[in-house]
């Protein structure tokens, strides 16, 4: 996967929440300033 540089636009993210319901991250941040954080959970 490339990098993002700023201004670039966010792919298309999808993932699942924490009740593992379907959510497309790009949708929901989309027009709005916006972190991203992953917490992978157990190792």
């Amino acid at each position: 996967m490339a990098h993002l540089n700023a201004g670039d636009e966010l792919p298309p993210l999808p993932a699942k929440d924490l009740d593992a319901n379907d959510v497309d991250i790009t949708a929901i941040v989309a027009g709005n300033w916006a972190v991203v954080m992953f917490y992978r959970g157990d190792w």
